[in-house]
């Protein structure tokens, strides 16, 4: 992603703090998704199934650093993510950013 924000509203995911995500990394998964519905955050972790808790207390997720598996996305470039802006879904970690080719 060139310059461009990120806005992770997956709250119940144990890297998302005020909506910043502190996982140091983002992949999207959903190889051959053609919908938003068929992309996922894999670097989701449900806070309510896991025992995880997150330290980095200081640090949000570079948003240089999104890798994309998504090949349909018109944003995936050599599975990096060059949107303006990411967006993450609040109920099913989906890539709302998500636009097929």
């Amino acid at each position: 992603m060139q310059g461009g924000g990120l806005s992770c509203n997956a709250t119940n995911c144990s890297h998302n703090f005020d909506r910043q995500c502190k996982a140091g990394a983002i992949n999207v998964g959903g190889q051959s998704a053609v919908q938003t519905s068929d992309t996922t955050c894999t670097t989701f972790v449900d806070r309510a199934e896991s025992s995880f808790v997150n330290s980095i207390d200081a640090l949000n997720t570079d948003v240089y650093n999104i890798k994309c598996e998504a090949h349909n996305c018109v944003h995936n470039e050599n599975k990096g993510c060059h949107a303006d802006n990411v967006q993450i879904d609040a109920q099913n970690a989906h890539c709302n950013s998500f636009k097929c080719e």
